[in-house]
């Protein structure tokens, strides 16, 4: 019986969150932090007094209006910030408890295609900020050489729901050869959602180069539809062929964070670099 009661109660909170709105007299006030001699000023709306959970599926409900949360355990206090997801320097703020709505999902699937190189090792993966999105990328390519690598290292570039750049990026393992292209970046207010890579098979016969490009699919967070492709011009890279597509990010989910497959240098051997790369999709 309490659970159930507890149920109707969240449901009518997650259904009503309008309407708790004019319960708690929401108002606006400035909220001023420092950190690491960094002054950063945030408009906060100051819902009412609720419990933490509350405030928590009270933000969970404005979706893409609501990113960031912070608690005020000594008034119960629930001051939610509406101006999205690009601010990141809450953690150590004094007599409060921020709270992360996205943390508690982590990473809900991880992307691959089956047609990566052979050789390497993973590297570390590497991750937006919690609550941020890939909405472009970029990548780092050798030129032509003797002994060609192609592609060399991946980075995403991170957004927020509401699809604005926050200015933090992901790249994992990289090698050292080459230069970043520009950048490509999704339609606004779409994401990186699926990937396809191209692949040039290792051979003894003739110079091999790994991975050589890849190109994404874009897509509104919580539409499984109007999908674009993406890529950098042209397109395609000098050696190899693309595979299949990954699969896709669920709705209510977009690419967060990326694994790369890297290949030390080999010397005076065949060296490949960049050979294969997972992604990670977060709610």
């Amino acid at each position: 019986m309490e659970v159930y009661v507890i149920g109707l109660i969240y449901g009518f909170f997650f259904q009503n969150a309008d309407i708790a709105v004019g319960i708690f007299h929401s108002r606006k006030e400035d909220f001023i932090v420092e950190k690491n001699k960094k002054i950063l000023s945030v408009d906060l709306t100051t819902i009412g007094r609720m419990s933490k959970t509350q405030c928590t599926a009270f933000c969970a409900q404005l979706g893409d209006r609501c990113c960031e949360i912070t608690y005020i355990t000594s008034t119960q206090e629930c001051k939610l910030d509406q101006s999205g997801c690009c601010h990141t320097g809450f953690d150590s703020v004094f007599g409060s408890n921020l709270i992360h709505p996205s943390s508690t999902h982590g990473v809900t699937q991880t992307l691959s295609v089956t047609n990566g190189g052979a050789f390497g090792v993973w590297k570390s993966a590497e991750f937006c900020t919690i609550g941020h999105y890939a909405i472009g990328f970029r990548m780092k390519i050798e030129g032509y050489h003797e002994d060609r690598s192609e592609l060399n290292a991946i980075e995403i570039i991170c957004g927020n729901r509401g699809g604005e750049r926050c200015g933090d990026t992901a790249s994992s393992g990289q090698q050292v050869w080459g230069y970043w292209t520009g950048e490509a970046l999704c339609p606004p207010k779409t994401f990186l959602t699926a990937y396809s890579l191209q692949v040039h098979p290792y051979s003894a016969s003739y110079d091999s180069t790994g991975a050589n490009y890849l190109r994404f699919r874009c897509r509104y967070f919580k539409d499984e539809f109007d999908v674009v492709d993406l890529s950098y011009p042209p397109g395609i890279g000098r050696y190899g062929t693309y595979g299949e597509w990954s699969d896709s990010c669920s709705v209510n989910s977009a690419i967060c964070g990326l694994q790369t497959k890297i290949e030390a240098n080999q010397g005076q051997l065949d060296n490949t670099a960049l050979n294969d790369v997972k992604f990670f999709c977060c709610e």
